[in-house]
């Protein structure tokens, strides 16, 4: 069963843009909130996405706030 696709909103997009980090882009946010992979078998993908899912839920929180 696959998962339904995460897609940034209007105000989530525009507090990256706004935040202006250089990895952590809209595009780069929206491709690896949505991956699932394996530690046990790609640990740097992994990670990669357990800190952009970590940024996103950040600006989810300040997104709520304003």
């Amino acid at each position: 069963m696959e998962s339904k696709k995460i897609f940034l909103t209007a105000a989530e997009k525009k507090l990256v843009e706004e935040l202006g980090d250089t990895t952590y882009t809209v595009d780069y946010l929206e491709t690896w909130i949505n991956r699932n992979d394996n530690i046990e078998i790609n640990a740097v993908a992994a990670l990669s996405a357990m800190g952009a899912k970590g940024f996103y839920r950040a600006v989810q929180l300040m997104a709520e706030k304003k």
